[in-house]
């Protein structure tokens, strides 16, 4: 009884270990990697056979399929690719996944404690960014081979447990339940990879056959798609197609391979190597064969799966949405942020700036303003706690400069919404004072107005584009700004002295509005100012 004990906790630490080590590889490649790999994503999907060459890249140097589902939603929702292209980096994802456990079926445990060591110097003794994170892939590696080493010496004492042995073999002589069981389990370990590495243990102990391992293999292929479809009820519409054909895909791959289990089971030892390695080509070779049988079919499941998920219309009112599992993709939760924030923006440019003009012209009511304040502030609320989040994760530095940035133009453009409704305050004086301004002034105003849409939008097409040389430019437009502030002023008292009037009121009240429209001029151009990162 004590040995059991010991040889389950033994397991239990192993699977630790090991899930712990691939998060791990998996963030600090995320690190090194994911931009990357989603411009060679945009850059290789125009065909349906580089969108399977890029899955199995992708999958394989970021050591996540999720991760790569993640990036392939963010291009699909920008229109980077079609949906059918998509479909063929899920095929290509899922032979990537078993690149993975082709590596971890060689005998090279031994030298887990070599990567351990040199990780753990990286990240003690070398100062520098860049070798911490080569000593976190080292650390990993060395994590993930010892974790398999931990697994597999803890299973042999099992061997020789009567009661185990009986327990697992009823389990395993019964197909489905023992997928069904792989399938859960992979689910809740939310690695397919692990499961496999428990079926090459269980064979390399004696503790099961190959023969009996194969219905393993085919549950936790099923079993790696159910945590994507979980988090893809709180995404986009294109997160759920992905989802739910990546486990068509496995699943139709599933039920064929149970209707040739008995092939499969004959023929399985015909695989080259030993038994652990025709285990890794068993679950290579089947992911491969249901990608050649679904690649042919990829144009008619988009357009069945258009039907199945039709396009939503866009909403009259803007509502935030980011995902709450993107944040385990900093890049991805960046991307998906500033696009977010890019939406507001130009919220606030057609229904807020756009319109100060009509406002003067008393044809639209400052209620109407006031509301879209109150959905500017909101919409802020939603997307800072979200960045805040993000911020709180282990982001690179540049990541970090990223999310900066982008709470600091998040704050401008909700500023601007304040300024518009103390602008509106101002405004108001004209009719409860009664207030005339002359031909003179309201069109000095409506040259400003003029000015200030310029600004707003040149910054924003910079923060959208990351346009440096146009950001660098509209500051520059700045003097033309300060010229015509004191041209403005100098054009209404001269006005005043023309006209004879002496009533302060008139001045109070039109060089107000005149400080609160350069306020929101100021605001615009500190956007300019973040994308060039002088703020």
């Amino acid at each position: 009884m004590e040995l059991l004990l010991q040889s389950m906790l033994g397991f239990l630490g192993g699977l630790g270990i090991f899930l712990y080590g691939t998060h791990l590889l998996s963030n600090g490649l995320q690190k090194l990697a994911a931009s990357k790999m989603r411009a060679y994503l945009t850059k290789l999907t125009n065909t349906r056979w580089k969108g399977v060459f890029s899955g199995i890249v992708v999958t394989f140097f970021l050591q996540s399929s999720t991760v790569t589902s993640i990036l392939i939603v963010g291009l699909v929702g920008s229109s980077a690719i079609t949906l059918s292209q998509a479909f063929g980096v899920v095929l290509g994802s899922a032979i990537g996944t078993t690149l993975t456990v082709q590596i971890l079926a060689f005998n090279i445990s031994v030298y887990s404690s070599i990567f351990i060591f040199l990780g753990a110097i990286f990240i003690i003794f070398v100062k520098r960014n860049n070798w911490n994170v080569v000593g976190l892939l080292l650390l990993s590696v060395g994590f993930v081979f010892f974790g398999i080493h931990m697994i597999s010496s803890s299973l042999e004492p099992l061997s020789e447990n009567q009661h185990f042995l009986r327990s697992l073999l009823s389990i395993s002589q019964n197909p489905l339940l023992f997928a069904f069981v792989a399938l859960a389990l992979t689910a809740l370990f939310h690695s397919s990879a692990a499961m496999i590495v428990i079926g090459i243990a269980f064979v390399s102990s004696g503790v099961l056959s190959i023969h009996a391992v194969i219905p393993l293999v085919i549950g936790a292929n099923v079993g790696s798609t159910i945590p994507v479809i979980v988090t893809s009820l709180t995404t986009n519409l294109e997160g759920k197609k992905l989802a739910f054909f990546n486990f068509l895909f496995k699943f139709s791959g599933a039920v064929l391979a149970f209707l040739l289990l008995p092939f499969i089971t004959n023929h399985i030892d015909f695989l080259p190597g030993n038994a652990q390695r025709q285990i890794a080509n068993f679950h290579t070779l089947f992911n491969v064969v249901i990608a050649t049988l679904f690649f042919p079919l990829l144009p008619l499941v988009a357009k069945v799966f258009e039907k199945m998920f039709p396009k939503q219309t866009e909403e009259a009112v803007f509502t935030v949405r980011l995902s709450e599992g993107l944040l385990e993709v900093p890049d991805e939760a960046l991307n998906n942020s500033k696009a977010e924030i890019s939406k507001l923006a130009k919220m606030v440019y057609h229904d807020m700036i756009q319109r100060l003009l009509s406002y003067l012209e008393g044809n639209i009511q400052a209620s109407s303003l006031r509301q879209v304040e109150e959905r500017i502030d909101q919409s802020y609320i939603q997307i800072q706690k979200y960045l805040l989040k993000l911020g709180q994760r282990d982001l690179s530095g540049e990541q970090s400069n990223r999310e900066v940035k982008l709470l600091n133009i998040l704050n401008d453009i909700e500023h601007i919404g304040d300024t518009v409704v103390r602008f509106i305050g101002v405004a108001e004086k004209v009719s409860q004072k009664n207030l005339l301004f002359n031909e003179e002034d309201l069109a000095a105003l409506h040259k400003m107005l003029g000015h200030i849409e310029q600004t707003y939008k040149n910054s924003l097409q910079a923060f959208h584009k990351n346009d440096l040389a146009l950001a660098k430019e509209n500051i520059q437009y700045q003097s033309t700004i300060d010229q015509f502030e004191k041209d403005i002023k100098f054009e209404h008292y001269n006005s005043l002295i023309n006209q004879k009037e002496n009533n302060p009121d008139i001045s109070a009240v039109y060089l107000d509005i005149v400080n609160q429209l350069l306020q929101i001029n100021h605001h615009a151009m500190n956007i300019s100012r973040t994308v060039l990162g002088l703020i």
